[in-house]
């Protein structure tokens, strides 16, 4: 049986998407000596990360942008000798909480940048862009179940799922990917 590839989320033209196998994508590039940011480096790793999942064409651009990023960070942990760690979210219901699609979605049309999503979130889910535009940028931070962000919002930019949806995650209820 072949090893289990690593899942993690990372945010893809402002929502977010899961992945396998990123961690061994970028340890491969690392110990190849890819340097980031270079179009083979990002070509590469767009078609790396394609063996194991789907990339709508039209994202791609997207997902560059975004995978470059975050092979830049690891790049530079990397070359300083530290060793990169994935972020444990943990679990929920005994599921692992990347795997809850349980986060906020905020709207840049309709955000003011008063910053009330930001003060009521006790997990630092959001941050104040430089255009003055909160986005999400730990979405799986964010409390299963709770909606505090969303009653705070005033212009009502921000979107929850609907709780319904997390019956088929209680008790190992969930339905079989």
């Amino acid at each position: 049986m072949a090893n289990k590839l690593s899942y993690r989320m990372v945010q893809i033209g402002g929502a977010p998407a899961g992945l396998l196998g990123l961690e061994e994508a970028y340890a491969e590039l690392f110990e190849a000596q890819c340097p980031p940011a270079t179009p083979e480096t990002l070509e590469r790793l767009i078609r790396t990360i394609k063996q194991h999942n789907f990339i709508p064409r039209p994202a791609i651009e997207d997902y560059k942008a975004a995978l470059g990023r975050e092979y830049q960070q690891y790049y530079e942990q990397r070359s300083q000798g530290r060793k990169v760690v994935p972020k444990n979210y943990g679990t929920w219901q005994g599921i692992p909480r990347e795997q809850i699609p349980w986060f906020p979605t905020v709207s840049s049309e309709l955000c003011n940048g008063c910053g009330k999503c930001i003060e009521v979130c006790p997990k630092e889910v959001f941050q104040l862009k430089d255009s003055k535009v909160v986005e999400v940028v730990e979405p799986f931070d964010c409390i299963v179940g709770c909606c505090f962000c969303k009653s705070a919002c005033d212009p009502q930019a921000i979107l929850m799922p609907d709780k319904s949806m997390l019956d088929q995650y209680r008790h190992g209820q969930r339905h079989a990917s």
